[in-house]
């Protein structure tokens, strides 16, 4: 799958994997685990969802990006992860719930494009802010 194509994104490529949100879950035998993951040089993303490990959902997320360079950008267990952009970066961010997974990713990307805590509240969306993606494992709350 591809972004849009935000110049930005490169840059904010460090924020991806230093800033996601990991294990939103407890880990155990029930768990259900998902990831994200990324190429900043072509724009091109791929997910994973209710896998039974963090490494079976990492490599299925590699696997579905699908070109050379893509790396895992968030993993979780029992929750959900969202992918969102802005005009100027794109970021992953998850948590136990969809909601809790959009908010990370809301705070997340108005680090790099401070009105984008506005297209949370219904303001005019300046920003450029979208969800490009909400990946959520069977169990999430």
């Amino acid at each position: 799958m591809r972004l849009m194509g935000k110049v930005g994104f490169a840059v904010a490529v460090s924020s991806l994997a230093m800033g996601s949100v990991l294990g939103a879950g407890s880990a155990n035998a029930a768990s259900l685990h998902a990831a994200i993951a990324v190429n900043p040089e072509s724009l091109v993303y791929g997910v994973s969802v209710n896998q039974a490990s963090t490494a079976d959902a990492d490599a299925a997320a590699i696997a579905d990006c699908g070109t050379n360079g893509c790396a895992v950008a968030a993993s979780w267990a029992n929750g959900c992860g969202v992918l969102m952009e802005s005009n100027d970066a794109a970021v992953v961010a998850s948590g136990p719930t969809r909601a809790d997974a959009e908010r990370a990713g809301y705070q997340r990307i108005a680090e790099v494009t401070p009105t984008a805590l506005l297209a949370n509240v219904g303001s005019a969306n300046l920003s450029g802010v979208r969800i490009v993606e909400v990946v959520c494992t069977a169990n999430a709350r």
